[in-house]
């Protein structure tokens, strides 16, 4: 705590008589008077030096490019304060980041600009966007590490459902990314119960195709997990016109294994989606893992009941809208892997007019007909690649 004071104390002494509160609305998301003050100070002084340079720019051969002493040596300063304190700050409950483009003008602004005699703007450099509403310095979200609970890291929102904020941290013990999911501060009971319930499931689960959870904290309602590279989705987007037959089989068989697996746990995912399936990259090798467990149907579980809204991006919205999402089955959990084992071979989400006997079969609207398991899947999944494979 005593270095977040020395930080703090050393930036007011710096800036002085120049203290004020003219944008201290901007920061009142900050828990701190004190650092409100020093932030509306800096936002003050830098906007008002760039809308003084502005009379300067655009900067060409033939303009006049003399920057006056005085702006020079204040938005120095600025920036050196600015820089310094985010240094200062970075494993506090007080990090925070310098707004991306505005980060960008100081280290150019720090090429040219001089303590005395004024500073001579470089030729190319263009109006600046005068920042009067947008927070200059920005607020990171913060956690305390697992591995080591005095230390705070910053974390980076990388994804947002109904129940929770997902964030990726580097944790620089293990100098690793790690995941914190967080449950929202608006869910009720038992939609608590549901988050907690989803971690203890993923953490019985011993299977190198589920995503490997660690450690749970009761007082946040988060849990911590694996990083994991990339989506299915965004995998088969990007790479589908250079995925061999090879590549499609390898990972649709690692899928349907890690299903039989869950299938085994007497599980049902509920939520099977390209964006639920993540691939870790390996040297040599992709490696499927299933992830969200947030819907995951257990045998004589409370939490499934009656008029349960039906969620799931893959699933069989025709029949589970007669039947409830609380009475879905293993063919209905079928219909969504069908799906997802032809975008796997496709790269399609939707087929349009076109017929495929392996999505008709999977999805067929009549339940009888479909894939009764697992088993069956897997032999049309392999069918289907042996006869493309051969056209």
């Amino acid at each position: 705590m005593n270095h977040i004071l020395n930080a703090i104390v050393s930036a007011e002494k710096e800036l002085g008589e120049r203290l004020n509160n003219e944008y201290k609305n901007l920061y009142k998301n900050i828990n701190n008077n004190r650092l409100q003050i020093i932030f509306s100070t800096l936002h003050a002084d830098i906007i008002s030096c760039f809308k003084a340079m502005n009379n300067r720019l655009p900067a060409t051969k033939t303009s006049n490019r003399h920057y006056w002493a005085q702006n020079s040596r204040i938005l120095k300063k600025a920036i050196e304060v600015s820089q310094r304190l985010e240094k200062q700050l970075k494993d506090s409950s007080y990090c925070f980041k310098i707004e991306s483009n505005y980060l960008g003008l100081f280290n150019e602004c720090l090429k040219f600009l001089e303590d005395s005699g004024g500073s001579e703007i470089p030729i190319g450099m263009e109006k600046i966007e005068v920042y009067y509403e947008i927070p200059i310095f920005q607020l990171g979200i913060v956690t305390e590490t697992p591995s080591n609970p005095t230390i705070s890291v910053s974390l980076k929102l990388i994804g947002e459902g109904s129940y929770a904020k997902v964030f990726k941290y580097k944790d620089n013990f293990y100098n690793t990314n790690f995941v914190l999911k967080r449950a929202k501060n608006e869910l009720d009971k038992k939609e608590l119960e549901r988050f907690r319930l989803e971690f203890n499931t993923m953490k019985q689960l011993k299977s190198p195709y589920i995503l490997e959870v660690y450690s749970f904290d009761e007082q946040k309602n988060e849990y911590i997990m694996e990083y994991i590279d990339i989506t299915l989705k965004k995998y088969i987007d990007e790479n589908n016109s250079k995925l061999t037959y090879e590549d499609r089989k390898n990972i649709g068989l690692q899928i349907i294994k890690a299903f039989e697996y869950i299938f085994n746990q007497n599980l049902l995912h509920r939520d099977i989606s390209p964006n639920n399936i993540l691939l870790k990259k390996y040297d040599d090798v992709l490696v499927v893992k299933i992830s969200d467990f947030g819907l995951v149907k257990i045998p004589n579980s409370e939490l499934t009941s009656e008029n349960t809204e039906i969620k799931g991006s893959f699933n069989d919205y025709s029949d589970l809208s007669k039947v409830g999402f609380d009475n879905y089955a293993t063919h209905h959990e079928i219909f969504a892997l069908t799906r997802i084992l032809f975008f796997v071979l496709t790269g399609k989400i939707n087929c349009g007019k076109q017929q495929y006997d392996f999505l008709d079969k999977g999805t067929n609207g009549n339940i009888n007909e479909r894939y009764k398991t697992l088993d069956e899947l897997k032999k049309a999944f392999l069918e289907y690649f042996t006869l493309n494979n051969k056209n």
